[in-house]
């Protein structure tokens, strides 16, 4: 084997062995915790970070309007659209319970639950807190991982002006 065929080989197996985590991590979708500021809106999130997808649950604080909402995707079983429910947050001893309402995507004929005009200290509080956090929308319960939480929670803090 001459040495540049050795080199060769050698490469082949180096890239190979970077590519081989990607092409498994494909294969399951990584869900993070996410903030952004684009001007007065303010946007907290738990989802995949491929905007085309709707993310678990999304926090918008619209601070030109003094309105906050809270927006829970997925299935939520024992629902109708339009029907009044509760969306019930907890993690560690906090728990925040806020009035919303099932609503129908209209692209996507899906469900969500969202809540209007919500009051942002206690949904804070509940995302600040260490721990899992569970979402309880109808009934429907959805367990949201700790890590990255309490850094965006503290991030979209700073930036939302609604209270």
């Amino acid at each position: 084997m001459t040495r540049a065929s050795a080199l060769r080989l050698l490469a082949a197996c180096l890239i190979t062995g970077a590519l081989l985590p990607l092409t498994v991590a494909r294969g399951e979708e990584t869900l993070v915790w996410t903030t952004n500021t684009n001007g007065d809106l303010i946007s907290l999130t738990y989802g995949s970070l491929d905007t085309s997808k709707p993310p678990v649950l999304l926090l918008t604080c619209f601070n030109e309007m003094d309105v906050a909402v809270l927006e829970i995707f997925g299935t939520i079983e024992g629902a109708r659209p339009g029907q009044k429910i509760s969306i019930d947050l907890a993690a560690g001893s906090v728990q925040s319970s806020i009035d919303g309402a099932v609503e129908l995507d209209d692209k996507t004929g899906l469900m969500f639950a969202e809540a209007s005009e919500v009051k942002i200290a206690p949904v804070l509080s509940a995302l600040k807190s260490p721990g899992p956090l569970t979402v309880k929308t109808a009934a429907t319960t959805r367990t949201l991982p700790e890590v990255g939480r309490a850094e965006a929670a503290e991030k979209f803090s700073k930036d939302c002006q609604v209270s």
